[in-house]
């Protein structure tokens, strides 16, 4: 089964312990969404994980999480180190004398 980035997407936000938890967490959102779109995706979502039985659907689920916190845990990292690079590669500003002022 093939599920598109932003089916992906709702399976990382609404993952839960279980199939049922998940699937019953994307059903109770689909009444208040506005946005068709969005409504779509959600829909698919549910239909998808739905036809995945259980014990494959849970692992898929897991991983499906999992990846998405590596790629965020990887993001913040590699942000992180090109922050560190880019200030060693900078060349330290000279302070700035303080004017000397008199107190009345």
């Amino acid at each position: 089964m093939n599920f598109s980035k932003d089916e992906l997407a709702m399976v990382y936000q609404y993952a839960a312990g279980t199939k049922e938890d998940t699937i019953a967490g994307l059903k109770e959102i689909v009444p208040v969404i506005r946005d068709q779109q969005t409504r779509e995706i959600v829909e698919s979502t549910i239909r998808k994980l739905d036809a995945i039985p259980e014990p494959e659907c849970r692992r898929f689920i897991a991983d499906t999480k999992q990846r998405f916190i590596q790629k965020r845990d990887n993001s913040i990292r590699r942000r992180l180190a090109e922050a560190k690079a880019q200030t060693r590669t900078q060349k330290p500003q000279p302070k700035r004398k303080q004017p000397d002022r008199e107190r009345s």
